[in-house]
């Protein structure tokens, strides 16, 4: 329960920091509670053939443009790391139930090749894009927190918590991150997901700046990653 009430208080602060630059976009800025999936390789995952392999790839990515088509997923995209973490989904519904429906289509999760992990996290509406199947790949760097020894409650407006609100928009500002924030479920996993241009060595070197970081409250996980052309809105 503590690390829920830390990561729900920062929310607030996260949400506030991360708005946009006017008052009038403020005013018309909605927030929408998206479901981030997480796809781990399992421990147990079976062993298949190359052939094998190339083929349910080829049904996992099939999956993914059915599942944009038809308006469920906003984000996509796989760590570019050797680690169990394999990639993520973002889904648009306010429900941890239909997500993980909706995770459980796709061929790879079915054949136990991956895992899904959901988590709610709260987002501006208008986030997300919908480019043509037909853009590219490109790269990014993607920043997950994990609670450090020296987690504990706090409130929104706690002086950390607007150190920590004062460096995100800041790096928002600056085009350094895209999307950012904390899951509203909280737990002793991941707690936050940020997203950054440029290589995952440059977002290292930012994120160790972090209030939080320095004192010891986040741990940070950094993954070089990609997602299609166009998606995120910057």
């Amino acid at each position: 329960m503590r690390l829920r009430n830390w990561w729900t208080g920062a929310a607030v602060v996260v949400l506030v920091a991360v708005s946009a630059a006017t008052p009038q976009e403020k005013t018309t800025e909605h927030y929408y509670f998206f479901q981030l999936v997480f796809l781990s390789r399992p421990a147990n995952a079976p062993q298949m053939s190359p052939d094998a392999l190339e083929k349910l790839q080829e049904e996992h990515m099939g999956n993914i443009h059915l599942m944009h088509r038809q308006g469920k997923l906003m984000l996509a995209g796989p760590m570019l790391d050797d680690t169990p973490l394999k990639g993520i989904f973002v889904f648009k519904t306010q429900s941890a139930v239909e997500a993980e429906k909706w995770a459980r289509t796709d061929p790879a999760i079915k054949a136990n090749r991956l895992a899904p992990e959901i988590h709610t996290w709260i987002q501006p509406e208008n986030s997300f894009s919908n480019p043509p199947e037909s853009n590219p790949m490109e790269n990014y760097a993607l920043v997950l927190y994990r609670p450090g020894p020296n987690a504990k409650p706090h409130n929104g407006w706690d002086p950390i918590m607007k150190d920590h609100a004062a460096w995100l928009q800041d790096l928002r500002d600056s085009g350094k991150m895209v999307i950012g924030g904390p899951f509203r479920d909280g737990g002793p996993g991941y707690t936050h997901l940020l997203i950054f241009t440029g290589s995952a060595e440059d977002a290292a070197a930012t994120v160790a700046r972090d209030p939080f970081v320095v004192a010891g409250e986040a741990v940070p996980e950094v993954h070089p990653w990609m997602t299609q052309m166009g998606v995120l809105r910057q």
